[in-house]
């Protein structure tokens, strides 16, 4: 097992510019009448959620509130999966 490691969020602005054009070309289904969640989440929630990760939400200031945490890395051997890289502050 290997010892911890200071790790810090970063998001590059490529990876940020891609989630922008993606959100910019979301095609949206016609809402199916009377279904409830029977066929996944109701369409004006969908819409709600886009338009606020397009216009609303400022990926850089929850990073950096998210870094002013002191957060780290370490790999952990777990029965059944092997070695995995958890993430923890």
């Amino acid at each position: 097992m290997t010892s911890e490691q200071p790790f810090k969020i970063a998001v590059s602005d490529d990876a940020l510019t891609l989630l922008k054009r993606k959100l910019d070309d979301t095609r949206l289904p016609d809402e199916v009448s009377a279904t409830g969640w029977a066929h996944g989440a109701p369409l004006a929630d969908i819409r709600r959620l886009v338009s606020r990760w397009r216009d609303g939400y400022d990926w850089r200031t929850h990073e950096r509130e998210l870094n002013a945490l002191p957060r780290f890395t370490r790999a952990v051997t777990v029965e059944g999966f092997g070695e995995m890289n958890v993430h923890y502050c």
